[in-house]
């Protein structure tokens, strides 16, 4: 026995000498290799079964033939599903590639052969450019030209190591795998691609001959369930929709209790019992309850599966793994011998945070072998969840370059449940080849489920998530009497709820007898919630989120079990599903919460995946109460019709005067208005509409043929005609909705989008309308009252464009004042000054114009009352915009009063949306004719505020460091148009024949604000961007009319605008 195994025997008692002694003389039974006679143990059961044992030369020592050089790695391995779009591919060869021969270029002809040495092909058989390189034995690639939910194959021949390979094949692909499938996919239901990694019809009641498992299902398996597109997680609920039960004998069927994580296209059920009973029949029954994101359903189907005793000879022992050369330690990093990468040491890149390096520190993991003589050579085995890797922390710069002012801490990646493993012989050659490290290393295979989640709380609602079926594959070998397993994988990582950043590790770990795991024995908190206790206006038909400082274990939590909703105002439950992502748990209430109620959540005896119970605290999220409790919002009925605040990528109103070089003006506004610059869509971009008030969700229905539905998505030709409907996912939210397309757009192609308000104030068949049954009001210039919804169609016409790396940013006005969107302060609504313009009227004897007629002027708190010396506007809307990556300095830091840090600024263009104002109530005299006038109680009516992209270039902002600040700044200048279309001013001059009408200004009137604020991160992870003018804005109000002219100044003084702009929840739907 050699020494670590006789020290571990030492440390763990005779009872586990026993048992590893009997598990070793099991493994030296097995016929598939010939062994030494004087071998009587061995590091592993991989050691002996897979590698041989070595410390003996004796004469009758199994000798394998030599082999000949060829591929001995993939990742991923053939036959794949759910491979990231993000995924570095790798080709590990047993000698060196030539970088000659890779580059060889690629062709298909008609029959289908394909030239070229190392081809990456997709549908219909067409090259996909990829530009691989090669660092000695490794050939590898990225590409940003794979599809979702797509079929490739990659053919490598053997003129890449020179010739002489017998597995790469002349003809067939070295390996076939299939992309994710992350967006939604409208018109088709979902359908199940994999369970367990295997194909599912492995597991079928109803074939007469289920193919056969690639490896088959253990006693200890997790059960993993991977679907064609992401589900509505909320209807996959145990014992009702998802079903996973124990068939006895004569058919009756018991359930088995367990934990679920349904996240995306993912279902992983990890059931309670530390072991299946081996040979019973487990039935998984899937319903139509079953839907994804568009609500069509699961066709209901059945499988059956059967586990293997991982125990049979009753000697299993448990193998402790460690972190080979981690960071921190001697010698880090070691180069993978699979990719030439640095071992324990993930890179990950996205153009919001740029490259960033994070590191594996020492890490001790516990793996259980199963039964060796069992499987004819495989070695099954399990890590229990809750084991976890202990990562370096990020430092997040915005584009890689301005510090985001934003830490992790250090990041725990955590089992959540059982991680199911296999070690085999390499699949790239035939079965019965005796292992080689270096011409047929143990193949690895890895199949989990992981948390991340971080020591900064603030980081961690930025950064947690769960990333599911993580398939990593990899080698072992065996080294100064170590097994050494490397493994590979990309995680597709959410990042700050806006982009997604492939993470590329390549995780080492060896065996180390003596190495003992850590311990969790940190107390669980809550760290943050939305909506935090004591919200107010909380979206009705948005998720709660629950943020945890560490994942939770789900296991037997049922909703109104440990986590309760209640509407407090109403009295009694609200009824609601339970998803968990990371250390986030959402609550997905079954129907839209009511307007104007209270609600509580309210918080039981949680504990984390150690067993360590929730502890409460005066500082957390709950101020120790473990409540959360919160107001949805209340719009007040109305009978105008909602506005379209932003369309991306397109103008929120109909447009006019368009030409090839400019899409057009607004509808109603000056002849001289600056038009909108040419649309574009990237083709990986998607549709998202917002509306100034709650919406009718059943009214916003896409059309199935060219002109039909009241929103439109349509394919045009070089003449404008449509050609077709855009396949796609329209999903909506309370005040907005996003349009997906199934598959991208095409690059040069122009297409329109419709919103079809109808003609009338009535709300029809084919129209949209609002949540009080108002019609859309398509045209914000033609006014905001009752009479004005209905009308023109808004219609948006953009091209399609290459996908670049700028990042969308849905912003929008958070908290906002009118609720019900009806351009006043009703009585029911809040004043909310954190998105409002102070208005001041400049004495008109200091004011520097000819006031004409004008002899006073002064607001009122209303129609009828009291002076006051400023009104407030209170704003609300959308004001979408695209991060760009960073470029170096060539703004001034002085327009904007301040000194720049660093080189670089990040371009952010600012797209065409509209901010709506509330109606602020003036009065004032004149003097006609020697007469004093009153003009009294002039009411502006709803103020449109419309981004101008002046002289013909967008609006362009910039994130920037500032010297001495923490926090990254947003700076723009913020070109305007405002109106008043329902400001009318009537004045009664009995000399001139009684009422006259008198004209003003306030018409596609100019504006420039010069705004600059801070970017920081809520404590539940969301983005919220400052902003406060940086100087006077003046507005020249100008009047007209047949008893003379008159003229006022109006100012927004420094620091009297304020917008704060808020990203989405980075969880659930909104």
């Amino acid at each position: 026995m050699n020494l670590e195994q006789d020290n571990r025997d030492k440390g763990n008692g005779g009872a586990n000498k026993n048992k590893t002694k009997q598990y070793w003389q099991r493994v030296s039974s097995m016929k598939q290799f010939i062994l030494s006679k004087t071998v009587t143990g061995c590091l592993s059961a991989t050691l002996l079964v897979l590698s041989g044992c070595g410390g003996d030369s004796g004469s009758d020592r199994f000798t394998p033939p030599s082999l000949s050089d060829g591929v001995i790695f993939t990742y991923p391995i053939d036959g794949q599903t759910d491979v990231p779009l993000g995924t570095r591919f790798y080709v590990t060869f047993s000698k060196n590639a030539s970088q000659s021969a890779v580059n060889a270029a690629c062709s298909v002809d008609g029959g289908g052969t394909v030239s070229g040495n190392f081809c990456l092909l997709g549908p219909g058989n067409t090259v996909v450019p990829i530009a691989p390189s090669v660092s000695g034995k490794v050939v590898q690639f990225e590409t940003d030209q794979l599809q979702q939910g797509t079929r490739y194959e990659l053919y490598v021949r053997g003129a890449v190591i020179g010739g002489g390979s017998t597995n790469l094949s002349s003809t067939d692909p070295l390996i076939t795998f299939l992309t994710s499938q992350t967006d939604p996919v409208a018109g088709v239901a979902p359908t199940v691609t994999a369970i367990n990694g295997e194909d599912p019809d492995v597991y079928s009641t109803t074939m007469p001959t289920p193919p056969a498992a690639r490896y088959p299902m253990m006693d200890f398996s997790t059960i993993r369930v991977e679907f064609s597109e992401p589900l509505d997680e909320k209807t996959v609920q145990v014992g009702t929709s998802f079903e996973f039960v124990e068939v006895d004998g004569g058919g009756g069927e018991t359930p088995v209790p367990g934990s679920i994580v349904v996240r995306k296209q993912h279902i992983s059920f990890d059931p309670q019992q530390a072991e299946l009973t081996a040979g019973m029949t487990y039935r998984l029954r899937l319903t139509g309850a079953i839907t994804d994101l568009n609500g069509e359903a699961l066709n209901p189907v059945t499988y059956e599966l059967v586990p293997v005793d991982s125990n049979s000879c009753g000697c299993v022992i448990t193998q402790r793994f460690n972190t080979t050369n981690a960071f921190g330690e001697a010698g880090f990093p070691t180069t993978s011998r699979l990719t030439g990468r640095p071992l324990n040491a993930i890179d990950l890149y996205s153009p919001l945070i740029g490259s960033n390096d994070i590191n594996l520190r020492d890490t001790t993991l516990e793996a259980r072998l199963a039964d060796p003589s069992a499987f004819g050579g495989l070695i099954p085995f399990v890590i229990r969840k809750g084991a976890y890797l202990d990562i370096t922390g990020l430092d997040l710069a915005l584009g890689g370059e301005v510090p985001a002012n934003l830490q992790t801490g250090d990041i725990t990646a955590s089992f959540v449940t059982d991680v199911t493993g296999y070690m085999d012989r390499n699949p790239y050659r035939p079965y019965s080849t005796a292992p080689d490290a270096d011409k047929s290393p143990v193949f690895v295979y890895l199949i989990f489920d992981l948390a991340l989640t971080s020591s900064d709380a603030n980081g961690n609602a930025v950064l947690n998530q769960t990333v599911p079926h993580v398939q990593a594959t990899g080698t072992a070998r065996v080294s100064d009497g170590k097994l050494y397993i490397e493994s590979v994988r990309t995680l597709q990582m959410d990042l700050l709820g806006l982009d997604q950043a492939p993470a590329h590790l390549v995780l080492g770990i060896n065996s180390d007898l003596v190495a003992q795991p850590l311990t969790d024995t940190t107390a669980p908190t809550i760290t943050a919630s939305y909506p935090a206790t004591g919200s107010e206006d909380f979206a009705v038909a948005d998720e709660i989120s629950l943020i945890f400082s560490e994942p939770m274990d789900n296991a037997g939590v049922l909703p109104q079990d440990e986590i309760i909703l209640s509407n407090v105002t109403d009295g009694g439950q609200v009824p609601f599903q339970i998803t968990w992502d990371g250390s986030t748990v959402l609550l997905k209430p079954d129907t839209a919460l009511a307007y104007g109620k209270q609600y509580q959540v309210t918080i039981g005896s949680l504990v984390d995946l150690a067993g360590n119970s929730l502890v409460l605290d005066a500082g957390d999220a709950t101020g120790g109460t473990g409540n959360i409790t919160f107001t949805t919002e209340n719009p007040a009925a109305t009978t105008v019709g909602p506005l379209v605040s932003s369309l991306f990528n397109g103008a929120a109103c109909p447009l006019t005067a368009g030409d090839a070089n400019f899409a057009g003006r607004c509808v109603g506004g000056d002849s001289g208005d600056e038009r909108y610059l040419p649309f574009t869509m990237p083709t990986d971009g998607r549709i998202e509409v917002a509306f100034n008030q709650p919406m009718n969700p059943a009214t916003l229905v896409l059309g199935s043929a060219c002109g039909s539905g009241a929103v439109r998505v349509e394919e045009l030709d070089g003449g404008g005609t449509c050609v077709g409907v855009v396949d796609g996912s329209l999903i909506a939210d309370t005040r907005s909705f996003k349009f997906t397309p199934t598959n991208g757009w095409t690059e040069g192609t122009q297409y329109r989008v419709t919103l079809v308000p109808g003609t009338n104030t009535s709300c029809g068949a084919g129209e949209i309308c609002s949540a009080n049954g108002v019609p859309l009001n398509p045209d914000p210039l033609n006014g905001g009252e009752a009479a004005d919804a209905g009308g023109s169609n808004i219609v948006a016409t953009f091209t399609a464009v290459a996908a670049g790396n700028d990042v969308f940013l849905p912003l929008k006005l958070e908290p906002y004042a009118d609720i019900n969107g009806n351009g006043y302060l009703d009585g029911s609504e809040t004043a909310r000054t954190e998105n409002s313009a102070g208005v001041s009227i400049v004495d008109l004897l200091d004011d520097g114009l000819n006031n004409g007629i004008i002899t006073q002027a002064q607001f009122l708190d209303g129609p009828g009352g009291a002076v006051i010396p400023e009104a407030s506007i209170y704003l609300g809307g959308a004001l979408p915009v695209t991060v760009g990556e960073p470029e170096p300095i060539t703004i001034d830091g002085a327009t904007w009063g301040m000194t720049l840090a660093g080189t670089s600024q990040i371009p952010v263009r600012v797209h065409p949306g509209i901010l709506y104002g509330t109606s602020i109530t003036m009065e004032s005299s004149a003097t006609v004719l020697g007469i004093p006038i009153p003009i009294s109680d002039v009411e502006t009516g709803i103020s449109v505020l419309r981004v101008r992209e002046s002289g013909g270039e967008p609006v362009t902002g910039y994130i920037v460091a500032e010297d001495g600040v923490e926090q990254p700044q947003f700076i723009a200048q913020l070109d305007l148009y405002m109106d008043a279309p329902d400001m009318q001013i009537q004045v009664n001059i009995p000399l001139l024949g009684g009422l006259i009408a008198v004209n003003h200004n306030i018409h596609s009137l100019p504006l420039t604000a010069i705004v600059k604020g801070p970017i920081t991160f809520l404590e539940d992870g969301r983005i919220l961007i400052e902003q406060t003018n940086l100087a006077d804005i003046e507005l020249v109000i100008n009047v007209t009319s047949i008893a003379g002219n008159g003229a006022i100044k109006m100012l927004i003084p420094s620091g009297a605008m304020n917008l704060r702009l808020i990203g989405n929840p980075l969880k659930g739907r909104k």
